[in-house]
């Protein structure tokens, strides 16, 4: 497996002209091996945010016990290098798992990008994956 990933991080980009660039460090952007690379870096992190989840579930009531007591809870969703962490909190509490998620992140040699990073309310809506999420009301189309 490793000799493979080597093969593609040497292979080099084929340039509008057709053209063969080797290149010298990273991957190039798009390319086929970076969401498999996103994927094993970032297990680390599945590992830590299920054991969270974990420990918010131990028993049936326990997430609801938490957030009656003032705990947020929280679950992360990740899909090869995009990621989107839910939280039911406050959002002081959302920017306190948010500099948690950064220190992760960091814990394994990446970083976050700022301008990719931020807080917003479920009922503003956010990007993830090229779509749009956001919370409508139940209830009667009008």
């Amino acid at each position: 497996m490793l000799a493979l990933v080597r093969a593609f991080l040497k292979a080099g980009v084929m340039t509008q002209t057709g053209r063969l660039e080797r290149t010298v460090t990273g991957t190039p952007q798009g390319g086929i091996i970076s969401p498999l690379l996103a994927n094993i870096a970032l297990t680390a992190l599945d590992r830590q945010y299920q054991a969270d989840w974990r420990r918010m579930s131990y028993h049936q009531s326990s997430r609801q016990a938490l957030r009656r007591k003032g705990h947020p809870t929280y679950r992360l969703v990740r899909y090869a290098d995009d990621l989107v962490v839910c939280v039911k909190g406050t959002r002081q509490q959302a920017q306190a798992l948010l500099d948690q998620l950064a220190e992760r992140v960091d814990g394994i040699g990446l970083k976050l990008k700022p301008e990719k990073t931020g807080i917003t309310h479920i009922d503003e809506g956010f990007v993830f994956l090229g779509q749009r999420i956001i919370r409508k009301p139940k209830g009667p189309k009008r």
